[in-house]
């Protein structure tokens, strides 16, 4: 976590979203950063293990931000407001990979995840930006975030980040707080990695080669009509999906894969479910609309309830095992 000058009611709608921001945890200094710099050097092991470092930029009204291979970290100089991170990464760190964690769960919702073709960015090109944000948390902890809020009347955190313009893999992340680091059902990231480095990840990271999942050896991948996710795909009517899922702990026992595009409303849609199991390679086709903009697959358990609902009777109301990174579909 980062740090953060003084706060004032000038920089937030009301008293309570200023007591909120004013919850913050304690901070890293410039002391904290170089350490943090001096262990990851010291457990990284090219081939073996990859340590890396990075700060989440913390603003515990509006919303949090992981940023990855950064040179520097930077406080949180625009209390209220996301402007002052977005216009860093674009003018004092062209290298670094950057993504919204838990999203939804602060009531600013990061501006209602406002694109990279904001206003406040008219001074940076929304290019350097987009390519850049690598990662969208759909699990945090033990929580799935499709439906974050959807229950007080808000839009999908994920379908609203997606629909804003920006191009995330996705991942999950246990956010560790205490010792109990590793156990059964928090979020975890996979990463498709051609070599286990930091280059390794880092281009995983920057070509969208990643899966969300709660299950600890859980393996996604997927493409559509032959291009893997994370990239972009023409839209041609309709296409084939293949899923390939490995879950050696529990190969064989059903799941459903669910096609997931948005509604145009801020809701995601499921356009089809198919039957599968785990352990098996699925292939199905799809008749993707003309107006869709992206597209991902929710691996999901149909014996179990999503903790976190949307609607009621929506498709997705069942407990997800994972998520693929989306398709960005193009005419």
């Amino acid at each position: 976590h980062d740090e953060r000058g003084a706060l004032g009611l000038q920089h937030y709608p009301d008293e309570d979203a200023l007591a909120t921001a004013r919850l913050g945890p304690r901070s890293i200094d410039e002391a904290a950063w170089l350490r943090t710099a001096k262990i990851a050097d010291e457990h990284d092991v090219p081939g073996e293990f990859t340590a890396l470092r990075g700060f989440e930029w913390t603003e515990p009204w509006l919303g949090h931000v992981n940023v990855w291979f950064s040179d520097s970290y930077l406080p949180v100089t625009t209390p209220g407001q996301v402007h002052g991170l977005h216009e860093w990464l674009a003018d004092h760190e062209p290298d670094a990979l950057f993504g919204y964690n838990h999203p939804g769960r602060e009531p600013g919702r990061l501006h209602d995840f406002a694109g990279p073709d904001a206003a406040y960015l008219v001074d940076a090109d929304p290019a350097r930006l987009t390519g850049r944000m690598v990662a969208l948390e759909l699990f945090n902890r033990t929580f799935d975030f499709l439906f974050e809020g959807v229950r007080d009347g808000l839009s999908s955190p994920i379908v609203a980040c997606l629909d804003a313009g920006w191009r995330p893999g996705f991942i999950g992340c246990s956010d560790e707080h205490g010792t109990s680091y590793g156990l059964a059902g928090k979020g975890r990231a996979g990463l498709w990695v051609d070599e286990l480095s930091r280059d390794g990840v880092r281009d995983a990271l920057a070509r969208r080669r990643t899966f969300a999942t709660r299950e600890a050896r859980l393996r996604l991948d997927t493409t559509l009509d032959g291009v893997r996710m994370g990239e972009s795909v023409v839209r041609a009517g309709r296409q084939e999906v293949r899923v390939d899922l490995a879950d050696p702990a529990y190969d064989g026992t059903p799941v459903e894969l669910q096609v997931i595009v948005s509604d145009g409303a801020g809701m995601p849609e499921v356009l089809t479910a198919v039957p599968a199991r785990r352990g098996e390679v699925t292939s199905f086709d799809v008749v993707v609309p003309d107006e869709a903009a992206w597209m991902f697959v929710r691996v999901a358990d149909p014996s179990r309830t999503n903790t976190t609902p949307g609607p009621r009777g929506h498709r997705a109301n069942n407990h997800a095992l994972a998520y693929s990174t989306p398709w960005w579909l193009t005419p």
